[in-house]
């Protein structure tokens, strides 16, 4: 199989990873002795340009660890450099229209799928991986098999549409993203409210039904857990700044007694 992810979850049942964004290409390296089965290198709040994003995927794919870039926005730009650079998945935010889901396939899947501009870039071996050393067409479906589009639900319009969204095909799954879908929602952190977990299930079960991917962030390991139960396929479990401050705060308070 070419996309570690996927991989994972077919062989655990689900996947558990975490979102950088402070992490160097060393802490990634560190993580890949945890346990973590994916990272998402995250360029629409984390301070990754181009060659950082590059050099933490390879930190990533050197550990065996899935490689995911959550980019800025649907722009070629943002999509090309993530995928050409390596990235085994992309997640996408503030999609609204069935047309921003649309143009995520457009630009993130070759033909004729979609129209992604061609390159055989570091994310290919620069065409020297096996995968990627037979004739263009087999490199264009090879590519498209590898990389995961997982665009996110964050927003009313997205919510109300899931249904359609789901059977754009070219679509991998789809992200949840729980604070600032609650924040539309007008219920700004509420994830034990009603009307929250009435839009999680509606949005699992359109996936389910659709035979995509669905993903969340969460906080705690506790709650990591409550969506697993729930059906979920992979959580993306507390951020690396995070995790890093609670790790010494614990430390300190243990030392100090």
């Amino acid at each position: 199989m070419l996309n570690k992810l996927r991989d994972a979850i077919e062989k655990k049942q689900y996947a558990v990873g975490t979102f950088l964004g402070v992490a160097n290409p060393s802490i990634v390296e560190i993580m890949g002795y945890t346990g973590l089965d994916f990272v998402v290198i995250d360029t629409e709040h984390g301070p990754y340009d181009t060659m950082p994003m590059s050099d933490l995927i390879q930190a990533a794919e050197s550990k065996g660890i899935s490689p995911l870039v959550r980019i800025a926005d649907i722009t070629h730009k943002e999509m090309q450099r993530a995928l050409d650079n390596g990235a085994e998945g992309i997640i996408i935010p503030c999609l609204k229209s069935l047309e921003d889901f649309r143009k995520v396939v457009e630009l993130g899947k070759f033909a004729p799928l979609g129209n992604r501009g061609f390159i055989k870039g570091r994310g290919s071996g620069f065409g020297n991986e096996p995968w990627a050393s037979g004739t263009l067409t087999e490199y264009m479906e090879n590519s498209n098999d590898k990389v995961l589009l997982l665009p996110q639900c964050e927003t009313m319009e997205a919510l109300e549409n899931i249904e359609e969204i789901v059977q754009i095909k070219g679509i991998d799954g789809i992200f949840i993203g729980p604070f600032d879908l609650s924040i539309c929602m007008g219920i700004p952190g509420q994830f034990e409210a009603p009307e929250f977990t009435e839009a999680v299930d509606k949005i699992l079960r359109a996936c389910k039904q659709a035979g995509k991917l669905c993903m969340t962030f969460t906080s705690s390991p506790e709650e990591a857990k409550k969506y697993i139960y729930k059906g979920f396929d992979a959580v993306a479990n507390s951020i690396d700044s995070i995790v890093f401050a609670q790790a010494y705060k614990s430390m300190v308070k243990e030392i100090r007694g």
